[in-house]
């Protein structure tokens, strides 16, 4: 684990500060993208349309940032896709036809991290993929303000934007074999079925995509030291290039996309 810097330090140290102490007035929306009252105790907007699935292009919710305690005075709105999940970030390589992609996005609030896993298809296309990620259970405000205080009931699945790419931030791309994918699809699915909880402080997003990685072999920083962006680019920098024990290349091919912004 890395120590961290001064600035860093006092970056982090001021964000814990304001959920603590700031409270329901700091955090406007949960990591879902959806904008709702700071209150906990205001009238909560008409939950959005149900997020897209990995093989539709229904409409995703489109983040929306407010002021510190500022009240939003419209409900989010729905609009179609922009810009429609794409394999380019990921590197074909002969007999390695399958992924595990690290990705993160904005959000209302601080963003959000998780992972695309599946096959590679032609044309910077996936041939089929999933979405895991770790985020609050449902669409109310108050679930995610209270996240922040102490465990609350999770979801493991696609949120609003992880499916429009005009929100992504970095990614960070592994391919692989079938035998090396299926062992990673494996325990992908074993934390979605246990992973029941969430708790800003000690298990977010970025935790759960940090056990998928330490299970790939990968190196992973802290993740509860940085913010979703910065830690899927320390996640790529970490291991690009990375060699084993015996001193031999890694089995896993890494894409040149971890390290820089998505766009």
């Amino acid at each position: 684990m890395r120590v961290l810097d001064r600035s860093r330090r006092g970056f982090l140290t001021f964000f814990c500060s304001l959920a603590l102490i700031a409270g329901p007035s700091v955090f406007v929306a949960n990591a879902q993208g959806t904008t709702a009252p700071a209150s906990p105790t205001a009238q909560t907007p008409k939950p959005a349309a149900k997020p897209q699935t990995a093989t539709t292009s229904a409409p995703a919710v489109k983040p929306q940032v407010a002021a510190v305690g500022q009240k939003p005075t419209t409900p989010p709105k729905t609009e179609k896709i922009k810009e429609p999940v794409s394999a380019k970030g990921c590197k074909p390589e002969p007999g390695k036809p399958y992924f595990v992609e690290f990705r993160s996005r904005t959000a209302a609030s601080y963003g959000h991290t998780f992972v695309f896993h599946g096959r590679l298809g032609g044309g910077n296309r996936f041939a089929s993929f999933k979405v895991a990620g770790l985020h609050p259970k449902g669409d109310d405000p108050s679930t995610y303000i209270q996240g922040h205080w102490a465990p609350v009931a999770a979801e493991t699945g696609v949120s609003y934007g992880d499916l429009d790419e005009q929100f992504l931030t970095a990614r960070f791309c592994v391919v692989l074999s079938e035998a090396e994918y299926n062992k990673a699809a494996a325990h992908i699915r074993h934390l979605q079925a246990t992973t029941k909880t969430w708790h800003a402080p000690t298990y977010n997003c970025n935790s759960f995509a940090a056990d998928i990685a330490k299970h790939m072999g990968l190196d992973t920083p802290n993740p509860n030291a940085y913010l979703p962006e910065t830690f899927i680019k320390r996640l790529a920098d970490d291991n690009r290039g990375k060699r084993n024990a015996s001193g031999a290349a890694s089995g896993f091919s890494f894409s040149q996309w971890g390290s820089q912004p998505a766009r």
